[in-house]
């Protein structure tokens, strides 16, 4: 009897899986994937490793109208023979699944056939044997691959791969509010008096929560509709330049400090203040990493770990941990 690699019963062998991703107007332009999304891939990537029982787990986005990505996000490797590979669209295991629009399987990837061997000298450094790929599709935003993959021979179940399509739905959503909502601010800003060149920054960085975001767009919508029904004058104009200043400040990531703004250079001076300890487990936590497995690699305390990532928070004037990620991933470019 076949097991998964959490020692579940399988039936009958599973290759593939229906999946839909609907369809949507080819004419509108895909945005670039940013440090914020990088960062939520990642995350799901310690959540597929957890759910499916595999060795290893890797990534990557790319815009929706891309011919290729590049494996850019990788938690439990071994080697670096699979960081920064770059993957046509039909090739290998990932390029077939991302062609099919459906999850992919193979029970041993250097030996299976249906799939192109580009990428076997990679895939042998890293010993994979078992491997499974799941598309990532966002309605208008960013695309992807997700693979996960045993150092042993095995067969994934339905079970195992139902686990993992439900959290790559769970980020599919994320991803797709948070694009929704950047479109929705945008539109704000241009009823309050804003122009697309100014405000047109749907899909770009930010470093405020979707719970703030979805917030924002409430208290926007209300002030956009009050100012509707005043005749055009002072309070009026008033009124739209606070829109656009909120709006401004949720795509445009201004920090919540004013001092910090303020400051010659801006946010870039404030972040030349971070120590080397600082910008160490910055770092780590870019990777993914949690508290107690940055302090175990570094020899520190979990309790310092937290408190100097209270530290970075205050002197990057960001308010919480996925926000110094973006930072991490998409400005700071830790090494």
């Amino acid at each position: 009897m076949l097991v998964d690699p959490l020692g579940r019963a399988v039936g009958e062998p599973v290759t593939q899986h229906a999946y839909d991703f609907g369809r949507e107007a080819q004419h509108m332009t895909d945005p670039a994937v940013t440090a914020a999304q990088s960062s939520s891939l990642t995350m799901l990537l310690h959540d597929v490793r957890r759910v499916a029982g595999v060795d290893l787990a890797v990534g990557a986005l790319m815009p929706a109208d891309a011919d290729h990505f590049v494996i850019d996000q990788l938690v439990g490797v071994t080697t670096e023979g699979l960081r920064d590979l770059r993957i046509s669209v039909g090739a290998g295991l990932g390029g077939k699944t991302m062609l099919l629009a459906r999850p992919v399987q193979v029970q041993d990837y250097c030996s299976a056939s249906g799939i192109t061997h580009d990428y076997d000298d990679a895939v042998r450094r890293e010993r994979i044997r078992a491997s499974f790929a799941v598309p990532i599709r966002v309605p208008r935003g960013p695309r992807g691959v997700l693979w996960g993959g045993l150092r042993q021979e095995c067969v994934f179940g339905d079970r195992v791969i139902g686990d993992v399509m439900t959290v790559v739905r769970a980020l599919e959503r994320d991803l797709a509010e948070d694009l929704a909502l950047s479109r929705r601010l945008e539109n704000l800003r241009v009823a309050a008096g804003g122009t697309v060149a100014e405000g047109g920054r749907a899909g770009r960085e930010s470093m405020t929560s979707v719970a703030e975001r979805r917030r924002l767009v409430g208290i926007c919508s209300e002030l956009v509709h009050i100012a509707s029904s005043i005749p055009d004058g002072p309070q009026r104009r008033q009124l739209d330049a606070l829109v656009r200043r909120l709006t401004d400040d949720a795509m445009d990531c201004v920090p919540a400090d004013p001092s910090v703004a303020a400051a010659p250079g801006g946010r870039r001076a404030a972040r030349t203040g971070l120590t080397v300890r600082e910008r160490e487990i910055l770092a780590e936590v870019a990777l993914g990493a949690t508290n107690r497995e940055i302090a175990a690699k570094l020899g520190i305390g979990a309790e310092t770990v937290k408190s100097s990532l209270t530290s970075s928070m205050r002197k990057l004037g960001v308010p919480n941990r996925a926000a110094l990620v973006a930072v991490a991933l998409g400005r700071e470019r830790l090494r």
